[in-house]
This record gives structure tokens, C-alpha cells and sequence, in this order.
């Protein structure tokens, strides 16, 4: 974990973030973001994956604003703000998608999806924090 956080630490601020939203960008945006396969996939498998990409970008904004503040163990105010930020971000994604017409519709369970994997990522790191302070002090 030292070596992640150290290799974090290097980073210029919020280059996860960063990163990430463009990688978003591009992926709801864009008329065709990745070529054509021929893999099957499940029926819902698009939500997972919105759920995927707004809860990493939760856990982005959430370890850049954590690492710029020294780690820590608090459950601080950007731990709840992120999934807000990202929640929004996923309505503005939709809304845009439904008004561009290229090739993309906005869809009120992609956004559902998104909310979800944001409040999650949320959820789970406010948990380990709780349970990392608890082990520290016992």
C-alpha cells in the first residue's frame, strides 16, 4: 500500500481526475468510442459498465483530494462531495448525449447506473476509513 500511495504522492494534482473524466468523455460521447466486436454480451452489461466508469471517478476525485490533504483516515468532506460531483457529471453526460444526435441516447437507467456505482464507491471507502480508524485504535 506504501508503494501506491507513494507512487500517488508523485502525481501532479488531481491527474487522476483528470484522466478519468476525459476517459468519459470520450467513452458517452463520442459516436463510436471503441470498434465493433463480436462478442455477446449480457443484456444490462452497458449499466454495469456505467457504474464502473462513475465509480472510479468517484474513487479518482476521491484519492486525489485525499492525497493532496496527507491520507486522511477522517471521513472528510470530499468522501461525500465526490459522488455528488460525479452524479452530475453522469446528468450532464445523458443530457448532452439525448442533444447531440450522434448516434447516442441519453437513458434514464444509464443515469440510475451511474448515481449507483458513484453513492457505492462512495459507501466502500467510507467503510474502510471507519474500519482502518477502528484497527488503529486497537
Amino acid at each position: 500500500m506504501h508503494s501506491i500511495k507513494s507512487f500517488l504522492d508523485k502525481l501532479p494534482p488531481w491527474t487522476l481526475t483528470i484522466i478519468c473524466f476525459l476517459a468519459i468523455c470520450w467513452l458517452t460521447l463520442a459516436p463510436h468510442p471503441l470498434p465493433d466486436n463480436d462478442i455477446p454480451l449480457f443484456p444490462g452489461a452497458d449499466k454495469i459498465a456505467h457504474a464502473i466508469m462513475f465509480g472510479g471517478f468517484t474513487l479518482c476525485i476521491i484519492l486525489d483530494w485525499n492525497r493532496r490533504h496527507g491520507w486522511p483516515l477522517t471521513i472528510e468532506k470530499a468522501d461525500w462531495y465526490a459522488p455528488d460531483f460525479a452524479s452530475a457529471f453522469g446528468i450532464v453526460t445523458e443530457l448532452l448525449q439525448k442533444e447531440m444526435h450522434a448516434g447516442r441516447s441519453g437513458d434514464v437507467w444509464d443515469l440510475v447506473a451511474d448515481i449507483t456505482g458513484a453513492f457505492l464507491v462512495c459507501a466502500a471507502v467510507c467503510i474502510y476509513k471507519i474500519k482502518q480508524q477502528q484497527r488503529l485504535k486497537s
